[in-house]
């Protein structure tokens, strides 16, 4: 069985400083003297390695740079510009922290988890060797004495996606996710992973499991400085909960400036999980009364001067609007040129990036909404780029795709490319989703499925008893009984592929393929946030009606969209 690192004692540990500061006086013979005492294995000065990492572990795939605050620019005291020639020396530290972040990207491309250790945090032993703990548990399993323990769990393979490094812990049994930070450290979120999560899948697989099914927050260092965001046509969250996400995965705090949403049920969701500075639930064209390129108005100074430096802009319009399932405007609906208020918000506030999310269908919308935003946002400066994306291939385990358009004043970033990083390797199903939820019941709405029509209930045990997935016409209303388009209507989930898109009906056998893949009803609230990519820590509580909280999740976008692209932003 493994056991614990030698954790020395307040003597020993002065004593392990004291020896180690008579070794020599660079800070990379100090650390090495140190992770000698721990017991780890490694190797100096790696010249096979991109940037020649100063400590390594080629089998174990981590490396450790120890950097002078001087000569790479840190953020502490120790770090100042000379006074003699500044401009040159402005550049050259420029220089050095452009190459330092090249490198760090370069070795997380051949599969290394990256630390990097400064001159001023050498001074106090007891915090660099608590970095060092938490850096290297996820990469080593050691004895008590220092030498390689049996292992007897399965090791799930480290994965690389975009900035990120997922890696699992057999020791401990965490997972943990490091991204590298704009000024080149690497900032640590772990998860404790709890029983059912399956083992036998790729460390990001088992993150994002953990941080579906885990009722508590994920544990990480201090968050410095602020991602400041206004959300429009919030929802219930799920934009912001991908931001927020991203914000705290490069070590900075997420603070909610603005939440706008006409459904008062929905807003208060968003309260509860977000507690943002100002909100809005009526329509939004009293809150932005004029178009792009129009005087300020009084309502429109009034909130700029509330609201401050904006980071970034979320939005995700409503959809209806644009939707192949409208019979009644077939797209001609006055909600669509609510896209264009996405504009209008970026010119009085001036964000450094923004995202819309929305249906496909968006880009024939009448009156050319979406056209209009983009060129709008063009003429504001900013560098825009549209698509669609298929959420499947970022983890969320459904067939689900959105029209994507981001903007920023800073960065030229392609969808494309941004998807391409950030693409799973295997699909999640059903199964990965919402089979632990298979046997929980609670009074709350939350877990309970809809009560179901005699004629449904008879509908779905015949699928159960005869093995099938499609019901047969013969079974279905009159309606269906010739030839139709509607084959996944009262069809059921398999639990080995992706859900259907999720929509506000999934309490319906009637309004899409949302029957339990197992069980003789359909989904519960608590299943479908689930395929939603909303996480169990995600607070419903105050909804209490089935039909509001029905709306909010399948409205919802899942989160895995907003942090992909906010990641890219922020790194």
């Amino acid at each position: 069985m493994s056991q614990s690192l030698p954790v020395p004692t307040t003597p020993a540990r002065s004593r392990l400083m004291s020896s180690v500061r008579q070794t020599g006086t660079t800070p990379e013979l100090l650390i090495q003297e140190m992770l000698r005492f721990l017991g780890f294995r490694f190797e100096v000065k790696a010249k096979d390695l991109p940037g020649t990492p100063d400590i390594v572990n080629h089998s174990s795939k981590w490396a450790i740079f120890v950097h002078g605050c001087f000569w790479h620019a840190h953020n502490c005291s120790l770090s100042r510009i000379p006074k003699t020639n500044p401009e040159f020396w402005k550049q050259k530290f420029s220089d050095n922290q452009k190459r330092d972040k090249k490198k760090l990207r370069a070795l997380r491309k051949r599969g290394y988890s990256v630390l990097t250790l400064w001159q001023c945090q050498l001074e106090d032993g007891e915090t660099t060797r608590n970095s060092i703990l938490r850096f290297l548990p996820e990469n080593n399993n050691h004895s008590g004495n220092g030498h390689l323990a049996h292992i007897v769990e399965p090791q799930p393979k480290a994965t690389n996606a975009g900035p990120e490094t997922y890696k699992y812990g057999t020791r401990l049994r965490r997972i943990s996710r490091s991204v590298i930070t704009t000024n080149g450290t690497a900032f640590l979120t772990k998860f404790q992973v709890p029983n059912g999560v399956s083992l036998h899948q790729g460390a990001r697989a088992i993150f994002d499991q953990t941080f579906l099914r885990s009722k508590h927050e994920m544990s990480h260092g201090l968050l410095r400085g602020a991602v400041r965001v206004v959300d429009l046509f919030s929802g219930c969250g799920g934009l912001s909960l991908g931001a927020r996400e991203a914000s705290t995965a490069v070590g900075r705090r997420f603070e909610s400036l603005l939440a706008v949403d006409q459904d008062a049920s929905s807003l208060q969701v968003y309260e509860a999980n977000f507690n943002p500075k100002l909100t809005h639930d009526s329509d939004i064209c009293n809150l932005l009364t004029a178009s792009v390129g129009e005087k300020l108005q009084p309502c429109e100074k009034e909130l700029v001067k509330k609201l401050g430096t904006v980071d970034l802009q979320l939005a995700g319009p409503p959809c209806q609007g644009h939707s192949d399932l409208n019979n009644h405007t077939r797209r001609r609906d006055k909600r669509n040129k609510l896209y264009e208020k996405v504009a209008r918000l970026a010119e009085i506030t001036g964000p450094e990036h923004i995202l819309v999310e929305n249906v496909p269908t968006v880009i024939h919308a009448w009156g050319r909404a979406l056209e209009k935003t983009v060129q709008q946002l063009i003429m504001l400066g900013y560098r825009v780029d549209v698509g669609i994306v298929d959420l499947a291939e970022l983890g969320v385990p459904q067939r689900r795709k959105r029209h994507v358009l981001i903007a920023s004043h800073s960065r030229s970033i392609s969808i494309e490319d941004v998807v391409e990083k950030h693409r799973v390797e295997t699909k999640r199903s059903v199964r990965w989703a919402i089979a632990d939820l298979r046997a929980k019941r609670l009074n709350g709405t939350f877990d309970v499925p809809s009560k179901l029509t005699e004629q449904n209930v008879r509908r779905i045990n015949h699928l159960l008893r005869h093995q099938l997935y499609d019901l047969p016409n013969r079974q279905r209303p009159i309606c269906h009984h010739g030839e139709h388009s509607y084959k996944s209507m009262y069809g059921r989930l398999r639990y080995n592929e992706l859900a259907q898109t999720i929509t506000s009906g999934f309490g319906s056998p009637g309004q899409g393929r949302f029957i339990h893949p197992t069980q003789s009803r359909t989904l519960t609230p608590h299943e479908a946030a689930r395929l939603q990519f909303f996480p169990d820590a995600f607070d419903f509580s105050s909804v209490t009606l089935r039909t509001a909280l029905a709306n909010m999740i399948g409205n919802a976008v899942p989160m895995k969209l907003s942090y992909v692209f906010t990641l890219e932003f922020l790194t």
